[in-house]
């Protein structure tokens, strides 16, 4: 029996921002990439608003280098919401005394950063997101930060301003101590509609988690 040595990493991929920013969407649109028109007309339509955390899963055999590297996608995607809009719902403090000591939640490998480009209120709530991902200690030195500025099909974004608002994360980050590039702090403009920058947003996550992941060797 011939045994293969395989190379696989894998990472996790936090997705944070307000309620109807689109990262629910973000998330099936990258974990079903090759998809029909019909199957991205209905998660377009029918993928609802988050009330609880969504865990999604995805795995690519990727050429990174010289080598052939399995790499394996774990998103959690939390609710947008900060307090119950009911009882029956559970808000993201709550969400967050369970899974505070989930294995994969403690060093998150790509944090996702979403924002509605056409509402502004949605941008000025990301400083507040970044502080509860601070607070949590999920971004380390490996972790990629990705400013996600979704719905560019209904408004552009002010790319001085992005520029601004990159800059402040990183020295929001580098301000807890925590030892990141520049070039780990980044913007894509997406949009679910027409999937612009969904592809680019993909490989980002996927080449980035190849090299920075927890990595390992298996055999078959």
């Amino acid at each position: 029996m011939t045994i293969v040595t395989q190379l696989y990493s894998t990472g996790s991929i936090l997705p944070l921002g307000d309620g109807l920013t689109g990262k629910s969407v973000i998330t099936r649109l990258l974990i079903n990439p090759d998809i029909t028109v019909e199957e991205h007309q209905d998660i377009i339509l029918n993928t609802k608003k988050s009330l609880n955390i969504e865990l999604e899963f995805s795995s690519e055999r990727i050429s990174f280098g010289k080598e052939e590297i399995n790499t394996s996608l774990q998103f959690y995607v939390f609710p947008g919401q900060r307090q119950k809009e009911s009882k029956r719902i559970t808000t993201f403090d709550e969400i967050l005394s369970i899974f505070s000591y989930f294995p994969a939640m403690q060093k998150i490998s790509v944090l996702l950063l979403v924002y509605d480009s056409s509402r502004s209120n949605t941008l000025k709530s990301l400083e507040m997101w970044l502080k509860v991902a601070l607070a949590q200690g999920w971004i380390h030195e490996k972790t990629l930060v990705l400013l996600i500025s979704n719905k560019i099909d209904l408004k552009e974004p002010n790319l001085d301003y992005i520029q601004q608002l990159l800059f402040g994360i990183y020295s929001m980050i580098l301000d807890k101590g925590i030892q990141i590039n520049e070039y780990q702090v980044r913007s894509i403009n997406t949009s679910c509609v027409s999937l612009e920058g969904l592809k680019l947003l993909r490989e980002e996550i996927l080449f980035w988690i190849a090299e920075n992941g927890i990595q390992g060797i298996g055999t078959k």
